[in-house]
């Protein structure tokens, strides 16, 4: 998701994206949909 806009939630923290419809939807599933495929695989939990 290189073109997300990103922010500091507070001063001292990383930068983080930045999320403002967070009451559509369908906006936040296809935010998710699009993550997806960056994150990392889970960790095997032995």
């Amino acid at each position: 998701m290189p073109k997300a806009e990103h922010a500091l939630p507070y001063e001292g923290a990383k930068e983080m994206l930045l999320v403002d419809n967070v009451d559509s939807r369908e906006y936040l599933t296809g935010l998710f949909e699009a993550m997806e495929p960056e994150l990392p695989a889970p960790k095997r939990k032995w």
